[in-house]
């Protein structure tokens, strides 16, 4: 195996870093699982270049196989981070050392990318008469600038655009997977960016994607991978979540009316007259089924009127689909297009409302009231480790890697949500070059109230105010609700002298890139957010001296899929509070605590101002599922060091 490790030392020092125990035993790990030694769940702490302690056994098992490593992640962060610096560094610098080059590709699904037929087509009615009517809107503005950058992109790919792009903008430019033609008959199809994209990962040794691709790829039996003879999972706490996604289904009375909508002129009046009935039924069974509720509710049982609307549902839109396929050999591309984007929203709500029609125990249906919005219904697995182990472990080699995978310092909750059992799995925890202990401090504030349905506290909103004042600025909170982000605003602007403490607060919708770049660059900004910036943000020095949580991050009581499946190991004799919750409250409290030492100078205080860290009968598990810090509950000896870091890089400055 010295061959890994002269590989890897070849690569770092190509780019002038420096050798860590820590990645060569994670590359001995992955080599190994890649050549068929079970699974491997390993945990590489911040620091340690998981990156290539990944990538180069991939590339050598690639070119070894003459077949495709998957490469799945989370985050465009993470996945830009492979493409753009870590795989180009890694095959410059092996380009001596392996037989031939490495070839690496990233592939998205189908609706990322630009769909040509659409751009150069015409938009259908129901999307394009709110966008286009008002063109000196904002949206009208970002129709044109998004159709301009679409006719020269030469990829094609949604995340280059600059900007955020508002979803109805792109859904006039790109096609899911079951709106697509087909490139065979699409007349733009040698140029479709998505098939020029799975080309090149299908001759590629190295194949970028995401978590919700792997899923479908897996767990729906839809072949859109290459053939791979394994498979790394970045970011590997997220799985569970984001197959579940993948997998849950909702039914809206927008979804029908947008499939009515597209079949309008294409179907005659008395079949789409029963998917219009339909609809009305719907509609009034979601109405009186909501009228009670006062949050997402699971349904035990489905009501009648509601189990009547689903069946006509279903019953309407086959007869919808029977006269929409009768009319599939028409040549004309355009109209093709148009016809297949109805059978889309037509199959789309026919199937949803089958599935739901015959979900069983192992099923969790709930209907959202909505509260500002009009009422849903969704349904999603109760468990999805047995479809996991049977679609995705039994078929390759799966390594899955995060710098927060245990639990109590164990791996045994990650296991059984994976549907495996110990025997399945190799575990390794590699730890982190960082010397936490020494580098930073976990405060608890031990003396305030806990928090309560109304959030936090506002003694907890003052302590706060004296982190941010000791560190100067400098300062990452992390709320748990946008609620808490929006008093701890409120308070802050009366509490603070902000023109000495400027705030930053993120509001729904807005880019995380461009908040976190501001943070950075103005050491005495403090940067509230919720949950996109509990992971990913990376912001080493001075700019990030104090991380703040508000609480331990607890899923919310009224999420009916959580408590379904607390229930559930409740029924079995078991805790599902410990189960289910405290193992996903640990899993994120660790990546918000991780915000704070991204680097080996790095120094300064988490603070948790949720006094159950330190006093419930759970907290010395979650404790156990975080970096090794100092630990204290004393103010004073944490506002002190703040100034004393404070004082030091202002000193600097």
């Amino acid at each position: 195996m010295s061959e890994i490790d002269d590989a890897l030392d070849a690569v770092v020092a190509a780019i002038g870093g420096e050798r860590r125990p820590g990645q060569h035993e994670m590359a001995h790990a992955v080599a190994s699982t890649l050549q068929g030694d079970r699974h491997a769940l390993i945990q590489a702490g911040t620091g340690t270049g998981k990156s290539l302690g990944y990538l180069i056994p991939a590339a050598m098992q690639a070119i070894a196989r003459d077949q495709a490593v998957i490469v799945a992640t989370a985050t465009l962060a993470l996945q830009r981070q492979l493409i753009e610096k870590d795989l180009p560094l890694m095959v410059e610098a092996l380009a001596d050392a392996l037989a031939r080059p490495v070839t690496f590709a990233v592939l998205k699904g189908r609706n990322n990318y630009v769909c040509l037929q659409k751009l150069h087509g015409a938009v259908p009615e129901d999307e394009s008469d709110a966008l286009f009517s008002t063109p000196r809107s904002s949206l009208g503005e970002q129709v044109v600038a998004v159709r301009a950058w679409a006719e020269q992109t030469e990829t094609g790919d949604r995340d280059e655009y600059d900007d955020e792009i508002d979803p109805r903008v792109w859904r006039t430019l790109s096609v899911g997977r079951r709106e697509c033609i087909g490139e065979a008959k699409c007349p733009y199809g040698e140029e479709c960016f998505t098939a020029k994209r799975r080309a090149l990962a299908n001759e590629a040794d190295i194949v970028i994607t995401n978590h919700a691709l792997l899923a479908i790829d897996a767990l729906e039996n839809i072949p859109v991978l290459p053939e791979h003879s394994a498979v790394i999972i970045d970011e590997g706490h997220e799985l569970v979540d984001r197959a579940t996604g993948s997998l849950t289904t909702e039914l809206t009375g927008a979804m029908i009316e947008r499939a009515i909508g597209r079949a309008r002129r294409l179907v005659d009046e008395p079949t789409l007259v029963q998917l219009q009935d339909a609809l009305d039924a719907y509609d009034d069974a979601m109405r009186e089924a909501a009228l009670e509720l006062k949050g997402p509710t699971r349904l035990r049982s489905i009501p009648q009127a509601l189990t009547l609307a689903l069946t006509l549902i279903r019953d309407s839109g086959h007869q919808v689909l029977t006269v929409l396929n009768a009319n599939k050999d028409d040549k004309d591309p355009d109209s093709l297009a148009t016809l297949q984007q109805a059978r889309a929203a037509v199959e789309e709500v026919h199937d949803t409302a089958g599935s739901m029609l015959v979900a069983g125990d192992h099923d969790v249906v709930w209907l959202d009231p909505g509260e500002n919005r009009a009422p849903s219904l969704r349904c999603a697995p109760l468990s999805i480790g047995g479809l996991l182990r049977e679609s995705l472990f039994s078929h390759a080699s799966v390594v899955l890697t995060s710098a927060t995978l245990t639990v109590v310092g164990g791996f045994d909750a990650l296991i059984a949500s994976l549907g495996l059992t110990d025997g399945d799995v190799n575990v390794l925890d590699v730890g982190s070059p960082f010397d936490h202990a020494r580098q930073g401090i976990l405060y608890v504030a031990r003396e305030l109230p806990a928090p309560d349905r109304d959030g936090v506290p506002m003694e907890a909103l003052d302590t706060l105010a004296e982190l941010i004042e000791a560190a100067g600025g400098r300062t990452l909170a992390l709320f748990s609700s946008w609620r808490g982000v929006e008093r701890a605003a409120e308070y802050l602007r009366v509490r603070l002298a902000t023109e000495t403490y400027p705030l930053l607060v993120q509001k729904r919708g807005d880019a995380v890139g461009t908040l976190v770049k501001a943070f950075a660059q103005t050491p005495a900004t403090t940067l509230l957010g919720t949950v996109s910036l509990w992971q990913g943000v990376d912001v080493p020095g001075e700019s990030c001296i104090c991380v703040v949580i508000d609480r331990i991050p607890f899923p919310r009581p009224d999420d009916p899929l959580i408590a379904a499946r607390q229930q559930a190991v409740d029924e079995a004799g078991g805790s599902g509070f410990r189960a289910v919750s405290v193992p996903r409250a640990g899993l994120l409290l660790a990546q918000g605590v991780g915000r704070l030492i991204r680097g080996a100078n790095d120094r300064g205080v988490v603070a948790v101002l949720d006094s159950r860290l330190a006093t419930a009968g759970y907290s010395r598990e979650l404790r156990a599922s975080l970096p090794p810090f100092w630990f204290t509950t004393d103010k004073a000896t944490v506002t002190a060091a703040l100034e004393r870091l404070n004082a030091g890089y202002r000193a600097e400055a």
